[in-house]
């Protein structure tokens, strides 16, 4: 179930997409990997809880694993990038990166690919 009426599911897969390809440009390698889970998003909106499933890939940078996820947040879908290493990609326990919205300029989506990577360091107004 989708619940955004300002963008539709292909939109912010489109985002999700572009994300993936700033990755690559940044120097990340998708990792090929048969993963022993399903990867899942849940979603709980009072009593229901809703799931998709994923197929995103798997990226190597350095020497961590990174997969780009959703968070549904009530007023607009973000984008986040998880992160960890082999043990916890094979486990399904990685951790979020600072979620970002999805409707950012495709600049501003780099960047933020940037800061999850490592690459730039996170702006002073965000947490570290």
């Amino acid at each position: 179930m989708w619940f955004y009426e300002n963008v539709t599911r292909e939109e912010f897969e489109k985002r999700k997409d572009f994300t993936e390809k700033v990755m690559l440009e940044a120097g990340a390698e998708i990792f090929d990997v048969k993963l022993p889970y399903e990867q899942k998003t849940v979603r709980v909106i009072g009593d229901i809880a809703h799931e998709r499933y994923s197929q995103r890939r798997v990226f190597r940078f350095e020497d961590e694993y990174y997969r780009v996820d959703e968070v549904l947040f009530p007023e607009k879908p973000f984008i986040v990038i998880e992160a960890g290493t082999l043990e916890e990609l094979m486990n399904n326990i990685m951790w979020d990166v600072e979620p970002f919205p999805y409707d950012l300029s495709d600049e501003e989506i780099s960047n933020e690919v940037k800061y999850s990577l490592g690459i730039l360091p996170y702006p002073s107004s965000y947490p570290k």
